[in-house]
């Protein structure tokens, strides 16, 4: 078992560490500030650091109780009496960050310390983050003051109906709601026009959403699903994508050739997969199995348990926390077979079907949106290197860059991308083949919006 530190400081259960019977929220505000900070717009600046310190503080000053022991009133003066000698900010106790930050960092001025703290937690403080299991207390808290709660009624907005094709599963599905916070984000929107003589990349994208999904059907998620996303990945992390490494490093050369070529990073517009191709993410197997603990009779659990253990033998059950890293470390197979048998064995015996799943997950904006759409505008910064530190548990390396906006035309890929359409000889651009989407998915494809393509597209 991985005892880092952050393990300790979230009190997940896996690590011995308490504060008497107090501080508590100063154990979790800690990473809770850092995690805001690293996650955040400043990451790595002095104003990064300033961030993280005020977000820390407000949760501490949300959630702090005093310590009703007197082992644990003097554990916190000792605490107090560290800092002030060390002239470590209130956020950084000394005696849980000694070890992991340099020396010279020590002596620095607060900032930098700060920074310093910043880069030696990143690691563990997103594998903590990101484990799978985290309790609904304290996904929300770190939640707090960031994201707004949205009841959706899924099933009245309209869906694809590839979703799940299954007669009889239509009625479940229109009357599908979920409770999620949704993230306080203000994309820009802007046209094509405005990119104008700008190099472009693509790759797929599915349409899975961002947030915190808490409910499903009225029933409360005990380990509700962190939604990473899909196309709005790029507005709600440090980096433009997400993928496997091979991908990501092909993306970045691509964008360094480009570059070359022209000066200009390349913008990113990635085309929009096909109802299923969310999938592979293993946000949609996590709801399946969340449910399954929050919804099942412990019987049906039993025999659920029963079943996915010919699936994974090891496994911890799925009222274990462990049991989400578990079905994210299985191969993409296994996870089909385990969200087949939880879709065709126990949808009615109060699990949720694959349908329902993935619309739970699904951006709102793109249950009925077409394939092979464009919505998103990122910038790849083609000098930076490729990070494995994502955010994402399916797709582990960021590629660097930012978002830019969101397009207010609604476009298909293969109108940007003539020669293409011309090589393959598609009938209408507008309605791609399912062939001619898949061929897409083999690589990156780049080009340029200039004049002549926005004449072509009606501008």
């Amino acid at each position: 078992m991985d005892r880092n530190l952050l393990d300790q400081l979230l009190g997940l259960g896996e690590a011995g560490l308490t504060l008497g019977t107090g501080a508590v929220a100063g154990a979790a505000g800690m990473p809770y500030g850092l995690f805001k900070g690293i996650t955040g717009g400043g990451y790595g600046t002095r104003e990064g650091v300033q961030q993280a310190q005020r977000e820390a503080q407000a949760f501490m000053e949300r959630n702090t109780y005093q310590p009703r022991t007197e082992a644990g009133q003097g554990l916190l003066q000792s605490l107090g009496k560290a800092m002030e000698a060390s002239k470590l900010p209130p956020v950084l106790p000394e005696a849980m960050l000694l070890a992991s930050i340099p020396r010279a960092a020590a002596a620095a001025q607060a900032e930098r310390l700060g920074m310093a703290a910043e880069k030696s937690l990143e690691a563990p403080l997103q594998r903590a983050y990101d484990k799978g299991g985290l309790s609904r207390e304290m996904l929300l808290a770190m939640g707090q003051g960031t994201q707004s709660p949205v009841i959706r009624r899924v099933g009245e907005m309209g869906f694809d109906p590839r979703f799940d094709p299954r007669v009889n599963e239509q009625e479940k599905l229109r009357s599908l709601v979920t409770d999620v916070d949704e993230p306080r984000v203000q994309v820009p929107k802007a046209s094509l026009v405005d990119f104008e003589g700008r190099p472009f990349l693509t790759s797929m994208s599915d349409r899975t959403g961002v947030g915190l999904l808490k409910s499903i059907n009225d029933v409360e998620l005990n380990r509700p699903v962190n939604m990473r996303g899909g196309q709005d990945y790029m507005f709600n992390n440090p980096f433009v994508w997400a993928a496997a490494k091979g991908p990501a490093k092909k993306l970045l050369k691509d964008a360094q050739i480009i570059k070359a070529e022209t000066g200009q990073n390349p913008i990113y517009m990635p085309y929009r997969m096909a109802p299923t191709g969310g999938d592979f993410s293993s946000m949609t197997g996590e709801s399946m199995l969340s449910f399954a603990d929050a919804s099942m009779t412990k019987k049906a659990q039993k025999k659920l348990d029963r079943e996915i253990k010919k699936i994974i033998p090891d496994w911890a059950g799925v009222s274990d926390p462990d049991s989400i890293q578990q079905f994210r470390n299985a191969s993409d197979i296994n996870r089909k077979k385990l969200k087949n048998m939880l879709d065709v064995g126990f949808r009615d015996e109060g699990g949720l079907s694959i349908g329902q799943a993935r619309l739970s997950v699904a951006d709102p904006t793109q249950l009925n949106a077409q394939e092979g759409g464009l919505m998103n505008v990122g910038e790849i910064f083609a000098d930076q290197p490729i990070s494995g530190m994502s955010g994402h548990p399916d797709y582990p390396y960021g590629v660097p860059g930012q978002g830019i906006a969101r397009l207010v035309e609604d476009v298909n890929i293969f109108q940007l991308l003539p020669n293409v359409v011309e090589a393959r000889g598609i009938p209408d651009p507008l309605s791609p083949r399912a062939k001619d989407l898949r061929s897409l998915q083999m690589k990156p494809h780049a080009g340029v919006i200039s004049e002549g393509l926005l004449r072509r597209l009606g501008f």
